[in-house]
């Protein structure tokens, strides 16, 4: 009998630093759409489980990613957002470096023998586009986005995605539970009914298949939604769900392209970061859609909540996995222990 992780996996300290630098920093993560970083100078700053970075178009027409950080005194530089600049400008001392991440004058620092600019330009961050979505990796050693995505780009490939459709919606929902607790929860279909009423009548006449790919970092549901379904309507006939471990996920089909970023803020607290593109329906049924596709991450994440509650109450320490229900969650958690080294 397989079973679950031990529970103080889930909200202890430890195990979360762990993560960070054996999971997390290792992986690819999507930061939004190509298009909102076009003109040279726009940039976009966030913070991704702790680590602040800025995203900023060149007069190159380069796009690069650095860290927001000042090499002088390790000032944020651009505050969290979207915008434009000429430059980058520390708002504490006045560093100011290129859009390509040098550093152009260190006003009033004075001479020293031994500063050099050249070797104090901004840290960068590897940073690639898949289909119109930005992604970018902290790890040096990383495999490049394609290989990394491995399954992910064939798998989609007969659907149109973000460099084919307008970005209508982003949402942002956080919560109160470990990234690892919504993973169990996606992988998964045992729960639909219950937790998901709306979605489980729109497949109520269709079907549903459940695959695991490369080596179980990737896993797809295969959708039929059902020619006369609600579903159908709003999404197509046919789609894919797609989770590729440890925090991307994605719906595709010929009407819909969503993307998710499931981001470890705590180690019991997520961020679920979200962009739709839609084609093909009435303005009145893009937002029906994107009601109900913010319903369903907060259907999900309304579970996730409950069970991490329990989790950290320390009465449950861990559970068995049904082998007919939940093979791809025991997948998942076989590749956090690997990851971790247990």
């Amino acid at each position: 009998m397989t079973r679950t992780l031990p529970s103080h996996w889930y909200h202890d300290a430890s195990i979360h630093n762990q993560e960070k630098d054996k999971i997390f920093k290792q992986a690819w993560w999507p930061v939004g759409p190509e298009r909102a970083l076009v003109a040279a100078g726009a940039y976009c700053a966030l913070k991704l489980f702790g680590h602040p970075l800025l995203l900023v178009r060149g007069r190159d027409q380069t796009l690069r990613a650095f860290h927001n950080v000042c090499r002088h005194r390790a000032s944020p530089l651009l505050q969290e957002g979207t915008g434009t600049c000429g430059a980058i400008r520390c708002p504490y001392h006045g560093w100011l470096y290129g859009l390509d991440g040098k550093l152009q004058k260190a006003p009033l620092f004075g001479d020293d023998d031994g500063f050099d600019p050249n070797e104090h330009g901004l840290l960068p961050v590897r940073v690639e586009n898949w289909r119109g979505l930005v992604f970018v990796c902290l790890s040096e050693i990383s495999p490049d986005l394609l290989s990394w995505l491995g399954s992910v780009d064939t798998l989609c490939a007969p659907f149109p995605g973000p460099e084919d459709l307008e970005l209508y919606k982003s949402f942002e929902i956080q919560g109160s539970a470990n990234w690892k607790a919504y993973c169990d929860n996606t992988l998964e279909g045992y729960h639909l009914n219950l937790v998901h009423p709306r979605l489980a009548q729109a497949l109520a006449k269709g079907s549903v298949e459940i695959k695991s790919y490369d080596e179980g970092r990737v896993v797809a549901f295969h959708v039929n939604y059902g020619g006369q379904s609600e579903g159908a309507r709003l999404r197509g006939n046919e789609g894919v769900w797609v989770y590729r471990f440890p925090g991307f996920q994605l719906t595709a089909s010929a009407n819909v392209f969503k993307g998710e970023r499931i981001e470890p803020a705590a180690p019991n607290r997520l961020r679920s970061m979200n962009w739709l593109w839609y084609q093909g329906i009435s303005e009145e049924q893009v937002e029906d859609a994107c009601a109900w596709s913010e319903l369903v991450v907060h259907e999900d994440l309304g579970a996730c909540e409950g069970v991490q509650a329990n989790l950290e109450a320390g009465v449950y320490t861990d559970g068995p996995l049904s082998p007919l229900q939940e093979t791809h969650v025991a997948r998942f958690q076989e590749l956090v222990r690997r990851a971790l080294g247990a």
